[in-house]
């Protein structure tokens, strides 16, 4: 283990460099049972106080290469209408997003989170928490650790992940705000239940689940979600 993980994961809590540790071990057994319970695992004061604060500092040194975007999109992160498709069809229901990302390629080589990312005791952590392995890192080199950035009157609307799942790190909490809604399973293969989905984009059917977003999260591609 690198020196430089310790002061930015609290090892002590969390040792996520010795998955045979009865401690990390326990934490596993925990994420599985919310991941398969709830399909949504939060893990509290994961990452050390100083080290959010040096993340914070990364972003607000680069925010004017924060490219914020005010657009309408559906439930699956497309702004482009499909006529050929009912109008009460949940491909053809927009909703307003506005948020904006600092893109990876964008972050210094010495990035805190960057350094995190790309270390193998998060990405060994992360793969057995979700009973996974091998699993990969984004090669994306944009978006594979882009901080995500709202403004006080930033939404995220209803949406499905591209991904099989998704880990965030949250590194500032909103003084108001900061609710995580969605509905896990509401589709599967084979299955998009279309109906149900447009009943939660208009409001008629409400989130299954909300919590507060905690410094670490993960989720599945077939919940669906929106941040508040």
């Amino acid at each position: 283990m690198n020196d430089r993980l310790k002061t930015i994961v609290d090892l002590d809590k969390y040792p996520i460099h010795d998955l045979n540790s009865p401690i990390i071990k326990n934490l596993i057994k925990n994420c599985k049972e919310e991941l398969n319970q709830h399909s949504c695992s939060t893990i509290p004061n994961f990452i050390l106080p100083k080290a959010l604060n040096i993340m914070n500092h990364e972003l607000e040194e680069q925010l004017d290469e924060v490219y914020m975007s005010k657009e309408s999109i559906n439930a699956y992160l497309y702004a482009k209408d499909d006529p050929s498709l009912p109008k009460d069809h949940p491909k053809r229901t927009f909703m307003n997003r506005y948020n904006g990302y600092l893109n990876s390629d964008c972050f210094p080589k010495d990035s805190e989170m960057k350094y995190l990312y790309e270390t193998e005791e998060l990405l060994k952590f992360v793969s057995a928490c979700l009973g996974i392995s091998p699993i990969y890192r984004w090669a994306d080199p944009l978006a594979c650790h882009a901080y995500n950035v709202m403004k006080p009157d930033g939404v995220l609307p209803w949406h499905f992940d591209s991904c099989e799942f998704t880990l965030s790190l949250m590194i500032q909490k909103p003084d108001n705000g900061g609710v995580f809604e969605y509905c896990p399973n509401i589709r599967g293969p084979g299955n998009e239940n279309f109906e149900e989905v447009q009943k939660v984009a208009n409001n008629i059917l409400n989130a299954k689940e909300r919590l507060l977003l905690e410094l670490l999260s993960s989720s599945y591609d077939n919940d669906f979600q929106k941040f508040l």
